[in-house]
């Protein structure tokens, strides 16, 4: 790998963004430790700054400022690792494994709207076994506004009932992709158009999340929404799985019709 020309910004990125690092569009962030390590970067003549893109966690980036620092370079090899977005809590957004959290830096911006950043583990659930091109892939966006409603819900609208547990209906995930994104910085807004949350027995949302990279909206995706609490669901769910299974067998095959 060569080093940049003078000034020339550094963006870094997972691993597991071949295609977009191959292009030349960004560095390897294991790569670029090795390089540094071995000094690539010794003769840059200007400061550069090194952007924080998606893949990355705080080891990676601990690992990369540390090599940088190693090397005496912090004045010209612009790396603050407090760039790296803090993810919101797995709980929040219903998941166990840290990893395929997608938001971080959630924030409360006034009625009915909140911001988050994109923050894409390199072992995200999503990115296990597709990754095609330089771009991110739909279904990243498309999960990510998932999350945030969640977040929203979790973080917002359901504080005032702290023990209680809620069940999650959708009712309607429509996505609309304006633009290609990539591995890079990525905000995300939702606004809620709809939030009746007077009756905490059936509360009901519509809201609108918009994908902005550079200033240029990349996606826009519409979820709809019931939420209850889980024990009023649950047996509603259960009856509704019984009467699936005793079907089963007076359906007829698709292929017999």
């Amino acid at each position: 790998m060569n080093p940049p020309s003078a000034a020339t910004p550094i963006v870094l990125v997972g691993d597991r963004f071949d295609h977009f690092i191959a292009a030349g569009l960004g560095v390897g962030v294991t790569a670029f430790a090795e390089a540094v390590g071995r000094g690539a970067y010794d003769d840059l003549a200007e400061p550069v700054q090194v952007h924080l893109g998606q893949g990355l966690d705080e080891a990676a980036v601990a690992d990369a400022g540390g090599a940088v620092e190693r090397r005496g370079l912090a004045r010209r090899l612009l790396l603050d690792p407090r760039d790296l977005p803090t993810p919101v809590e797995a709980r929040a957004v219903h998941k166990h494994d840290p990893r395929n959290v997608l938001l971080a830096d959630f924030e409360y911006c006034g009625p009915y709207t909140f911001e988050a950043s994109l923050r894409l583990h390199n072992d995200n659930e999503l990115l296990q076994d597709h990754q095609a091109g330089a771009h991110l892939q739909g279904m990243v966006l498309i999960e990510a506004a998932r999350q945030m409603f969640l977040a929203v819900c979790e973080l917002g609208y359901l504080r005032p009932w702290p023990d209680r547990k809620f069940s999650f209906l959708l009712t309607q995930v429509d996505t609309h992709f304006e633009r290609l994104a990539f591995p890079l910085p990525l905000r995300i807004r939702l606004t809620a158009h709809r939030a009746d949350t007077q009756d905490m027995n059936r509360m009901v949302f519509d809201t609108e999340t918009r994908f902005v990279q550079g200033g240029r909206e990349a996606a826009t995706t519409r979820v709809a929404a019931l939420v209850r609490p889980l024990e009023r669901t649950t047996p509603v769910e259960l009856r509704t799985a019984q009467t699936a299974i005793a079907t089963m067998e007076k359906a007829r095959p698709l292929a017999g019709r």
